[in-house]
């Protein structure tokens, strides 16, 4: 019985977890993304989670080239989808020019200039530090510190291009007309790895907790949670060396609450307890398992 409650405990954080994040997302008051939590990922995966946001660093903004290049294949995606008019293609390029004008002053402005290679400057300090397996405590701490930092310069830095790209895109985006939008649908940008991320963390979270409380694919559903569970636990572990996670609600030392729940999948995975008390009883038989989830055989008489 106590197994059972544990998984139904398991599946009700999960569901709740899910449904909030996708609540608020709808809601669009705070749409929930997993980037702050890649950004500030510590542990021995840190290089693999940070990658998962798009330009993590800003260097392809930062990068005139790449800069203009983005803009112009939004411009042509967006004209693309509305199916402009040569009229309605002219005046998207005219914007076009002007947008690039302004990226031509903003990366000759000699104080931008100096910001912006003074933090490319200190980024490859900190990423020295980062990728050095040799590196000692101090400067790891040193470096993650100098890291939050960065991220504040870099959306400082990047405010005024950002502003301006989204109000070139907006602009494009108004020169359809109400038939072309009716028809071809609202535009939307193309899905990066991190949408993907936040979509399967809010349905996946919500998914693995209503099975876990039905008793519904019991094992699937843990060993998926397990998994989740162990990224979560390896973009921060509180391991020795590493520094400590800033949103963490107490103190810990190698073992936490995100490794403690996920041991507890594991446990509820390697019992047939949706067979006890569950859908999975209903589906797949309703037959009385042993603890070792083989099925019990009836006493037999001599």
């Amino acid at each position: 019985m106590f197994l059972v409650l544990l998984r139904i405990a398991i599946g009700w954080h999960f569901l709740y977890e899910g449904m909030e994040k996708i609540n608020s997302t709808r809601r669009g008051d705070r749409p929930f993304s997993a980037e702050v939590y890649l950004r500030n990922a510590t542990g021995p995966l840190a290089k693999y989670f940070r990658g998962i946001v798009p330009d993590v660093n800003g260097l392809a903004r930062l990068d005139p080239a790449r800069l203009k290049a983005s803009w112009t294949a939004e411009v042509e995606k967006i004209g693309g989808h509305y199916g402009f008019t040569q009229d309605q293609r002219a005046q998207a390029a005219a914007q076009l020019r002007d947008s690039l004008a302004f990226a031509d002053i903003w990366f000759q402005d000699p104080e931008t200039t100096q910001k912006r290679n003074k933090y490319l400057h200190e980024l490859r300090e900190v990423q020295q530090v980062e990728w050095d397996p040799q590196a000692m405590t101090y400067q790891r701490e040193r470096a993650y510190e100098r890291r939050k930092e960065l991220d504040k310069e870099r959306r400082e830095l990047l405010q005024a291009l950002d502003a301006r790209h989204d109000a070139l895109r907006s602009g494009v985006i108004k020169l359809a007309t109400a038939d072309q939008r009716a028809a071809a649908g609202p535009y939307v940008p193309p899905r990066t790895t991190l949408d993907w991320v936040n979509d399967l963390t809010m349905y996946g979270l919500a998914a693995m907790g209503l099975c876990l409380m039905l008793g519904l694919l019991t094992r699937l559903a843990a060993l998926g949670g397990a998994v989740f569970l162990a990224q979560i636990y390896l973009s921060m572990p509180p391991l020795p060396g590493l520094p400590p996670n800033p949103m963490a609600e107490g103190h810990y030392w190698i073992v936490n609450k995100n490794l403690v729940e996920m041991l507890a999948c594991l446990v509820i995975a390697s019992t047939p307890s949706g067979h006890w008390i569950g859908l999975d009883a209903l589906l797949f038989g309703r037959s009385r398992r042993g603890p070792d989830g083989d099925r019990a055989e009836p006493p037999r008489g001599r």
